[in-house]
């Protein structure tokens, strides 16, 4: 085999072992979170806040409070951070069972995140 045969070779398997590594990290980098997910995470922590700061007021209903931070719920442990949606579920137990005062207290946590 000629000298220029086993350059191109180690070159040609240079470049592809490159753009093959190169690819593995687009791959890997992709699979991560991301920032409209972080975004749809911070939102419906938003969105259980203020329905609990509501239904503590006494301005939305009951049912449309469980339903809505059971939602929140849900959809955060789908999300990037899974273990949010678990204060959020704890908040609505807290409001089925019609503890105003730990509602207030739970709230109080989840907005110092």
């Amino acid at each position: 085999m000629r000298a220029s045969a086993l350059l191109r070779g180690r070159a040609m398997n240079a470049a592809l072992r490159a753009c093959a590594l190169a690819l593995a990290a687009l791959v890997v980098g992709g699979c991560g979170p991301s920032e409209a997910d972080w975004r749809s995470a911070s939102s419906w922590s938003l969105t259980a806040v203020a329905v609990a700061r509501a239904w503590e007021r006494g301005e939305v209903p009951t049912r449309y409070a469980r339903r809505a931070l059971q939602k929140a719920a849900d959809e955060l442990a789908k999300g990037p951070l899974p273990e949010a949606g678990a204060p959020v579920d704890e908040l609505r137990q807290a409001l089925e069972r019609g503890d105003r005062e730990a509602v207030r207290q739970l709230v109080s946590e989840l907005a110092a995140r």
